[in-house]
């Protein structure tokens, strides 16, 4: 007899009696679990929208470089009348795109304007560069390099 009490006991009858009690009660490890899935959900669409800025930062340096055109000018203000093409053309770019628009007028920490962070991605793209020259090297079965010299200078 003891044997089938204590089989009775390990079986589905435990779980249900306390499923019972539980039953209506709010259930805190689904409210914690979509708690924490909602806040990765937050920060995934967070991360979605900074990059899509930044890769409308790098799409202008990359239109200023096709056109060799300066970044900067000589007033880099936000209340310069002529701040430099970079600059006009990210502006003129977030009257085009509502997510470029609310970053350049809200963001507080990175802007994404300044001229440390042009000069930064100005690096990546010169590094990303000579990483694709050295691949087309690598790859190349025959490799001609021209020299050309000016002794008038």
């Amino acid at each position: 007899m003891s044997e089938k009490i204590k089989k009775h006991e390990n079986s589905t009858h435990l779980h249900n009696s306390v499923e019972l009690a539980l039953l209506g009660t709010v259930n805190i490890r689904a409210q914690l679990d979509s708690a924490y899935w909602r806040n990765i959900q937050q920060h995934n669409d967070t991360v979605t929208k900074n990059r899509y800025v930044q890769s409308k930062i790098i799409d202008c340096i990359k239109f200023c470089g096709a056109f060799e055109l300066a970044l900067r000018g000589h007033d880099e203000t936000e209340s310069s009348q002529i701040p430099g093409i970079f600059r006009e053309l990210i502006n003129s770019s977030a009257e085009l795109d509502t997510t470029l628009s609310e970053h350049i007028k809200n963001a507080s920490i990175f802007k994404g304007t300044s001229k440390e962070i042009q000069k930064d991605l100005l690096e990546c793209i010169l590094e990303v560069c000579h990483e694709e020259i050295i691949k087309q090297i690598n790859r190349a079965s025959y490799l001609a390099i021209i020299a050309d010299e000016t002794r008038d200078i």
